[in-house]
């Protein structure tokens, strides 16, 4: 299996635009599903970020009171990140490190993976994201925000236009190696299988009349591991 795949690419020839490129390309929506997980967020709350990038969202999490873990491997991320949170509060600590390799008990409040699984290949996704549901304690939450599954719609119409946005920023994250080729992902059914069930998804709408093309999933750990979701 390829280094792009296996892990989560570095994205050290990016790091200094990404934020600004995200933004730019979502028209801000990007930046507003990130936000979404801050009402999740209380003094004290333990809090795990996945593919934590530079980390616009983690400083407000950092002054909500929270005890913030950042997992970022690519040294040129950590080193921003690590400049944006030494502003806002000393609670944070930065694992430079793959989230594959990692472990901890389940004990998490709230675990965030924004913009971070979807960098890995059909084959990989479903064993990070399962072992992002091991660090969640019962009753804690995962949040996950990414591009909206076109699977969500029967409106054949908004499902061409999801695809058609999403299949050139694929493309071009593949060419410069930092995710693999894949179609969009709906997480749903994959954290139900992990004793999660979904109480909300919110979508993050670019432009006014146009379908959302982003979203949030947020998820709770059931007590006993039950499997099987409900709508919000």
């Amino acid at each position: 299996m390829n280094q792009r795949t296996a892990h989560a690419p570095s994205y050290r020839y990016v790091a200094w635009a990404y934020d600004a490129l995200a933004s730019a390309y979502s028209l801000g929506a990007i930046d507003r599903a990130k936000q979404i997980h801050q009402d999740y967020i209380q003094h004290g709350s333990r809090v795990l970020y996945a593919g934590a990038g530079c980390g616009n969202e983690i400083a407000e999490a950092c002054r909500r009171g929270a005890e913030v873990t950042c997992v970022e491997p690519c040294p040129a991320m950590a080193s921003r990140l690590h400049a944006r949170l030494s502003e806002a509060a000393d609670g944070f600590t930065i694992v430079p490190s793959p989230v594959q390799t990692i472990s901890a008990p389940p004990d998490y409040d709230l675990v965030v993976a924004h913009f971070f699984l979807n960098v890995f290949d059909a084959a990989t996704v479903q064993g990070v994201l399962a072992h992002l549901c091991g660090f969640v304690k019962p009753g804690g939450h995962i949040v996950i925000a990414d591009f909206t599954p076109k699977g969500t719609s029967t409106n054949p119409l908004t499902r061409l236009l999801r695809t058609a946005y999403y299949r050139p920023v694929n493309l071009a994250g593949w060419l410069l190696r930092i995710c693999a080729l894949h179609p969009i992902y709906d997480y749903e059914p994959w954290l139900a299988t992990n004793g999660f069930r979904v109480t909300a998804r919110k979508p993050c709408p670019s432009l006014p009349g146009l379908p959302p093309l982003y979203e949030s999933i947020t998820a709770e750990k059931q007590p006993h591991q039950k499997a099987g979701v409900d709508r919000a």
